[in-house]
């Protein structure tokens, strides 16, 4: 998707290389005048200073908006106001309208647009006569509506298309049952949050088929979406939770043992308040990796002790921080 900053820095670059232009043409226009040539000079100034200003603070909008009532309430005016060929007026039908388009997002935005346009129709009238000024008004009001209608609906397509992108991505790194990250949205997450620290964590619902077997698969979806529940109660920036697959759940802590050992205690407190099948709790076994940095090492490190966890009588938490310690629950 394009960078909406990234645009409005490209679009404010533009603006001020055609605000150049206009500048030259301005000196061109009031020659042998020098209250004129003094004016335009004050102008460029003003603009040139308004420009760095709104570039280094990087407020593109701000500046787009400033530089459109420059070029229209000033620039454009007093241009024709000096110009030897004051039927040029003509080309401002096609002209602004078109420098207007960047700013015209909503139905108020046309105010300035029209202000713009009676101040040139003014001006028409006063250098030449009412008829071509009607003509001008006319003119320019029938090409800023049909900007106006394309630039909105454009506006309008670019957030829908923003929105319908964000509810994509969103589908895509989510897992739909339990609505905790999925494979492809942990992978995400952990690029974006860069080789950093952590402890790999995997737990599996204990005695998950036999759910299944005996309830049937709704009732084990059920139980999965409340897993789901309680892991996005507990996740954070710094604790991040994913379905592996099936009953499985990868999580990662970037916090130290202690603190990750606080959570996931927890974690088993919510799922022995909340997780149940015709009132018989469910319970989760957990291995926990020593730290290093996220991947397959720490993940194997994590299943291995998870497997010890099973092994050892389930429904409890299994790390090698030191040495290898398994921490028995009390079962309901």
């Amino acid at each position: 998707m394009i960078n909406e900053i990234k645009l409005k820095k490209i679009i404010s670059y533009i603006i001020l290389i055609l605000g150049s232009v206009v500048n030259i043409i301005g000196f061109i226009a009031s020659r042998g005048s020098s209250s004129a040539l003094s004016t335009v000079c004050g102008i460029m100034l003003n603009f040139t200073l308004f420009a760095v200003l709104c570039l280094w603070l990087k407020k593109y909008d701000l500046y787009i908006k400033m530089v459109m009532f420059l070029f229209g309430m000033c620039l454009f005016p007093i241009i024709l106001i000096f110009s030897a060929v004051p039927h040029q007026a003509l080309l401002y039908n096609f002209i602004i309208p078109g420098f207007y388009a960047v700013t015209i997002r909503k139905k108020r935005n046309i105010i300035l647009p029209f202000l713009n346009g009676l101040l040139i129709a003014a001006i028409t009238f006063y250098r030449i006569n009412l008829i071509n000024a009607i003509i001008f008004f006319l003119v320019y009001c029938f090409n800023i509506i049909i900007t106006a209608l394309f630039t909105m609906t454009l506006y309008d397509n670019f957030q829908e298309l923003e929105r319908t992108y964000s509810i994509i991505a969103d589908i895509a790194k989510k897992d739909r049952l339990t609505g905790i990250y999925n494979r492809f949205g942990l992978e995400n997450f952990l690029k974006k949050k860069g080789p950093v620290m952590c402890h790999a964590i995997m737990m599996d619902i204990d005695y998950f088929k036999q759910i299944n077997d005996t309830y049937g698969h709704e009732a084990g979806d059920d139980v999965l979406f409340k897993f789901g529940t309680v892991f996005k109660k507990h996740s954070s920036k710094d604790f991040v939770v994913s379905r592996r697959g099936g009953e499985e759940f990868l999580l990662y802590s970037f916090y130290d043992y202690k603190k990750t050992l606080e959570i996931i205690t927890s974690i088993y407190a919510s799922i022995d308040e909340n997780v149940s099948v015709n009132g018989i709790p469910v319970h989760i076994s957990t291995g926990i990796s020593g730290y290093g940095y996220a991947g397959e090492d720490l993940v194997s490190e994590a299943d291995k002790n998870l497997y010890l966890a099973k092994q050892s009588g389930r429904n409890m938490v299994c790390s090698n921080m030191e040495e290898v310690k398994i921490e028995r629950r009390q079962t309901s």
